[in-house]
């Protein structure tokens, strides 16, 4: 607990001593509440109320959505003298791209 929390308390209990009040302390006098507090008996349950610690999977990439690709593999530079082997270079180059999930 930080020490001003602590001085706080040691405050409100020097202005409050036990059987001088009626002992209970109302929500609206606490200071320094967090902004949301997760419903749970233990901070397990908080968590799983908040959905905290759900795995997030990562979609796949398509035409329409953005997601998550695999790195292609490697194309040598291309060393064709002809078209064909141009063609052949090419075609290996989308069947990797296409493999890597990064084209349809």
């Amino acid at each position: 607990m930080p020490i001003g929390k602590i001085r706080a308390v040691i405050q409100y209990l020097e202005e409050n001593p036990a059987g001088g009040g009626s002992g209970s302390v109302t929500w609206a006098s606490i200071t320094g509440k967090p902004a949301v507090i997760a419903a749970g008996a233990d901070a397990a349950a908080a968590r799983t109320a908040i959905g905290a610690g759900t795995p997030y999977t990562l979609p796949a990439a398509t035409a329409s959505v953005i997601g998550g690709v695999k790195q292609a593999a490697t194309q040598a530079n291309s060393t064709a003298t002809d078209v064909a082997g141009v063609v052949a270079d090419l075609n290996a180059m989308l069947a990797k791209l296409k493999a890597a999930g990064i084209m349809a």
